[in-house]
């Protein structure tokens, strides 16, 4: 089957795994030098009012939310080539999330004023954020839909045929991921808890439609993942 025809699937298409690399940042860039955060350090918190919007040179930023009993959402996670923190700069409203580096990670940040100047002067860079909101807006409607209307195993397999998608290159064996995940990393997107996110891994698996090779996954089969997709779509 071919990505073409899986992106008809994908309603959205909302891969959670955000990246904007193929976007020409560098107006932003004169005189910035990146700085380094170490996997599972916090780069800002919640609740808090930004001076800087941040830009992925490379590594993995995770945007989630905590609520007043300590419970996690993940929004997104952000690659390399994406800007994040761009909505409290925007509005001067403090931020509805936290950003965690979820890999060691090397960051432009960009002082509000560089990058507001560009937002109103440059009609290509103004077009740029629009498009990057856009896609952060489909994942979150995507992933509210889902946790509305599907089950645990229509949320993991979709989440598979996003990173097939977006993030694989074809070969004799199948589609050979070329992102790695952790489970909990799933089971945060998904709204899933790890167990359960572990549990239909490891049903694919015996089942011979996916395995793993050097950390990365090969989806093997993808027929009975596109099957339920399309059997449970609401």
């Amino acid at each position: 089957m071919l990505k073409k025809d899986l992106e008809l699937l994908d309603e959205f298409n909302s891969c959670p795994w955000v990246d904007f690399k193929d976007y020409d940042w560098s107006c932003l860039l004169k005189n910035q030098h990146t700085i380094p955060f170490k996997k599972n350090e916090i780069i800002y918190q919640q609740h808090d009012i930004s001076e800087f919007v941040y830009l992925i040179h490379k590594g993995r930023v995770c945007l989630y939310t905590l609520s007043d009993l300590g419970e996690e959402k993940s929004f997104f996670i952000a690659e390399a080539g994406c800007i994040f923190g761009e909505l409290s700069v925007i509005d001067n409203r403090p931020n509805t999330c936290y950003a965690m580096a979820v890999a060691d990670t090397n960051l432009y940040k960009i002082p509000k004023d560089i990058f507001l100047r560009e937002l109103t002067s440059s009609i290509e860079f103004s077009n740029m954020v629009l498009k990057l909101i856009v896609k952060k807006t489909r994942v979150m409607l995507s992933q509210v839909k889902q946790l509305s209307f599907n089950d645990a195993n229509y949320r993991v397999y979709n989440s598979i045929l996003h990173l097939v998608n977006n993030y694989s290159t074809s070969s004799g064996s199948g589609y050979e991921l070329t992102m790695k995940f952790t489970h909990q990393e799933m089971a945060n997107l998904t709204g899933l808890s790890r167990v359960t996110v572990s549990q239909i891994i490891s049903n694919l698996t015996k089942d011979d439609i996916l395995q793993k090779e050097k950390g990365y996954y090969v989806v093997k089969n993808i027929e009975p993942i596109v099957q339920y997709i399309a059997d449970h779509k609401k």
